[in-house]
C-alpha cells in the first residue's frame, strides 16, 4: 500500500490558510450535526515517527468544540491494561453516541510492539489481527464511524526531522525507548507495517494513507477525508431514519433449528439433601485451592450464568463464590442498561468487567441478553440480534486467545417448576422481592424464549467457550453440577492435580 505513494505533494501557505478557513467552519457544523444525531466517531492516527503526527492532530483539533471530543494518547499499557486482552483498553474508551474519540496512536501501535514484531509466530500474528478487525467491524456495524489515517513519510524526511528534533532537545523526552527502537528501523519495519495495513484495511474501517512529507498537504488531506466520511455517514443515517421502521419484525424467532437441544434434556435428575451436602463440601474445598492455582498461573476466568427466571442463578452463584477469596473475584449482575450504557455499543458494558490475569468474573446474565430478552421483546432490530451470534463468538475468541478460561451455564427447567417457584416466592414474605410483574409477563412468551435459547446454544457453543446445560428442576442437582463443572474445567485448564480425594 505504501510503495506507490507520491510523497512530493505539497500545498503553499496561502492556499492552506484559505482551505482551513472553509474547512474549519464545515468541521464545526458537522460535529454539531453528528452530536444531535447521536453518531459516534473514532479517528485513528498512526504513522512513522517524525511524520508530524502531533502537529497534524493539533491542527485537526482546532476547529472542533472541545466539549464534543476526547483525545487519547496511546503509550505503554499500565499493569491493569497489560493483564487483559489488547483491545480491552480501547473498548473502554469508545465514545458516547454523538461524540468523537481521537487516538494519537492506537491499538495498531500496541499490536506492532506486542504482537507483530518480526520474530512473532504466524499464528500469534493472525490471532492479533483477527482481534483488531473484530473490534472495528463490531463497532462499525453498531453505528460507529471509524476513520483511520496512516501518516507516511520517506526515510530521508524522517532522518531530516530527527536532526531537527535533536537540535531542539526537549521533544526527544517524548519518545519512549520502545518507540525509538521502532523509529530507528525504517527499512526493517516497512514490511511489518505494510502487512498490518493490508490485513486491517476492511470496508467498515479502511485506511487513508496521508502523504506527510509536507505538513500542510497532510493536514488538508486528513481534514478533507474526515469531512467527506462524516458527511457520508450523516447522509446514510438520515436516509435510514426517513425510511420505514426497521425495528418491526415478522417474528421474534427465526426458523426452528433441528434437532432441538433443550428437548433432549433430562429434567428428572435429582440429589438427596445428604448427598448434596457431601458433594458440595468436596467440590467447594477443591475450588478453594483451584482459585489460587488460577492466580499463580495468571489465567483469567469468566463464568457466565444464563437461565430461566427462578431457575436458581443466584443460589448457584452464592454456593460457587462462598469459598472464593473476595479479592480475586467479582460478581456482575446484568440488568436493564443505563442511559450511559445505551449510548455505547452493547458490548461496551461487558468489556469493562473483563477480569485481569489471575482473577474471576462471574456474570449473572451477560451479553447473551442480546439474543434472548432483546430479541424476544424487540429491544433491538432483527438485523442486530442475528449479527450478535458472530459478535459474541468473536468476543469469546478474543478472550480465549488471551488465555481466559470461559465457562457458560444455561440453567434449564420446565414450565411447571417455574410456576411452582413463582407462587412460592409470592407467598413467602422474604422472597416476594424476587418476583416482579415482568417475570409473569416473560412467562407468557415461554415458547418464543425457548426457541431463542435453543438457537443461542447451538450457534454460540464453541470449542473455546462451550455451553453446559444444567438440569435445574432440582436445586441440589443443579448446584452440584455447577460446582463440579467449574472444578473440572479449571483443573483441566490449569493441569492441576486432583485434590478431591
Amino acid at each position: 500500500m505504501l510503495e506507490n505513494i507520491d510523497l512530493s505533494k505539497s500545498i503553499g501557505k496561502k492556499e492552506y490558510e484559505e482551505l482551513m478557513d472553509d474547512f474549519g467552519i464545515r468541521m464545526g457544523e458537522l460535529q454539531r450535526k453528528a452530536w444531535k444525531m447521536g453518531i459516534p466517531v473514532m479517528v485513528v492516527f498512526e504513522g512513522w515517527h517524525a511524520s508530524g503526527m502531533a502537529e497534524i492532530i493539533n491542527r485537526f483539533l482546532m476547529p472542533l468544540n472541545p466539549m464534543g471530543f476526547e483525545l487519547y494518547t496511546t503509550g505503554k499499557p499500565c499493569p491493569e491494561e497489560e493483564n487483559r486482552p489488547l483491545v480491552w483498553r480501547f473498548w473502554t474508551k469508545i465514545p458516547h453516541r454523538g461524540k468523537i474519540a481521537i487516538f494519537d496512536r492506537s491499538w495498531y501501535k500496541r499490536a506492532l510492539v506486542e504482537h507483530l514484531h518480526e520474530d512473532a509466530a504466524d499464528d500469534a500474528i493472525t490471532k492479533c489481527i483477527n482481534g483488531l478487525t473484530y473490534f472495528e467491524r463490531q463497532l462499525a456495524d453498531g453505528g460507529y464511524l471509524i476513520i483511520k489515517f496512516f501518516l507516511h513519510i520517506s526515510k530521508e524526511k524522517q532522518e531530516e526531522r530527527y536532526e531537527a528534533i535533536k537540535k531542539k532537545g526537549i521533544p526527544l523526552l517524548l519518545v519512549k525507548e520502545e518507540d525509538g527502537e521502532i523509529a530507528s528501523r525504517y527499512e526493517r519495519n516497512l514490511p511489518l507495517i505494510e502487512r498490518m495495513l493490508e490485513k486491517t484495511d476492511i470496508p467498515q474501517a479502511p485506511w487513508t494513507i496521508v502523504e506527510s512529507d509536507d505538513l500542510n498537504f497532510g493536514t488538508i488531506k486528513v481534514i478533507k477525508t474526515f469531512i467527506w466520511a462524516l458527511e457520508e455517514k450523516i447522509k446514510t443515517a438520515e436516509k435510514e431514519n426517513s425510511g420505514p421502521d426497521m425495528q418491526g419484525k415478522e417474528s421474534a424467532v427465526s426458523r426452528p433449528l433441528s434437532p432441538s437441544v433443550l428437548e433432549k434434556v433430562d429434567l428428572g435428575k435429582s440429589l438427596s439433601n445428604h448427598k448434596y451436602k457431601e458433594l458440595k463440601k468436596v467440590y467447594q474445598k477443591e475450588l478453594g485451592g483451584l482459585q489460587f492455582d488460577l492466580f499463580r498461573q495468571g489465567r483469567p476466568a469468566v463464568i457466565v450464568f444464563e437461565g430461566w427466571d427462578a431457575s436458581g442463578k443466584g443460589g448457584n452463584i452464592r454456593r460457587l463464590a462462598q469459598i472464593f477469596n473476595p479479592r480475586l473475584y467479582k460478581v456482575i449482575p446484568t440488568g436493564v442498561p443505563s442511559d450511559v450504557e445505551l449510548a455505547h455499543h452493547y458490548l461496551w458494558r461487558f468489556y469493562r468487567h473483563i477480569p485481569e490475569a489471575g482473577k474471576i468474573t462471574i456474570f449473572d446474565r451477560s451479553w447473551y441478553g442480546r439474543v434472548l430478552v432483546e430479541r424476544v421483546e424487540g429491544f433491538c432490530s432483527d438485523q442486530e440480534w442475528r449479527r450478535a451470534y458472530g459478535e459474541i463468538r468473536e468476543l469469546e475468541e478474543v478472550l480465549a486467545n488471551n488465555g481466559t478460561i470461559i465457562i457458560k451455564f444455561w440453567l434449564h427447567m420446565d414450565r411447571d417448576e417455574q410456576l411452582r417457584r413463582f407462587r412460592e416466592r409470592g407467598n413467602t414474605p422474604y422472597k416476594q422481592w424476587k418476583i416482579t410483574p415482568e417475570d409473569w409477563k416473560n412467562r407468557e412468551k415461554w415458547d418464543l424464549y425457548e426457541e431463542a435459547v435453543d438457537e443461542m446454544l447451538q450457534r454460540t457453543s464453541t470449542s473455546y467457550a462451550p455451553w453446559t446445560i444444567v438440569e435445574s428442576n432440582d436445586k441440589f442437582h443443579s448446584r452440584v453440577k455447577v460446582l463440579q463443572t467449574v472444578a473440572e474445567t479449571l483443573k483441566r485448564e490449569l493441569n492441576a492435580p486432583d485434590k478431591s480425594s
